[in-house]
């Protein structure tokens, strides 16, 4: 799990959101401090969060939520923190039946522009890789992306 990683890495203080209750138990089986719950209403209070990661979990969600999603995250961001999203990537929108699971649907779209057309997000890196292998890849059916982006509600010294 990325959380238990990250909190063993560097010591962070990690907490985490999912929808599903037995990811949730295995996050505090690895001692990470999580809750049941979903983006689109984050469970932190406003200006909270120093790095908010939406780790494969965007391109479930219903299109219809990615302004309140993008809402939360805002919310949430403290100013000068960092946002990073790791998940399917394409450049114009496409969508496709989820092969877990019957009747849902998976999204592939650039999912940095939830963020990008406001002045106070700007995107530090973003790179392209194979879903399966992590390589380099011209094969856009199996694009991810790992972005980040700054939140700058202040000009950043050069």
């Amino acid at each position: 799990m990325r959380l238990a990683a990250l909190h063993k890495l560097r010591n962070w203080n990690v907490k985490g959101i999912d929808p599903s209750s037995d990811a949730v138990k295995a996050a505090v089986g690895l001692g990470v401090e999580a809750v049941v719950g979903t983006a689109e209403q984050l469970p932190f209070a406003d200006k909270s969060v120093d790095l908010l990661i939406f780790g494969f979990c965007l391109y479930l969600c219903d299109r219809s939520d990615l302004f309140q999603i993008a809402a939360e995250a805002d919310r949430v961001l403290k100013p000068n923190s960092w946002l990073a999203i790791l998940d399917f990537w394409s450049p114009e929108p496409k969508v496709n039946p989820y092969h877990h699971l019957s009747g849902i649907y998976s999204y592939k779209t650039d999912l940095t522009k939830m963020f990008t057309w406001h002045p106070s997000y700007i995107l530090n890196d973003h790179r392209l890789f194979h879903h399966s292998t992590r390589q380099l890849t011209d094969d856009s059916s199996e694009w991810t992306a790992s972005t980040l982006l700054r939140r700058c509600d202040r000009p950043i010294p050069l």
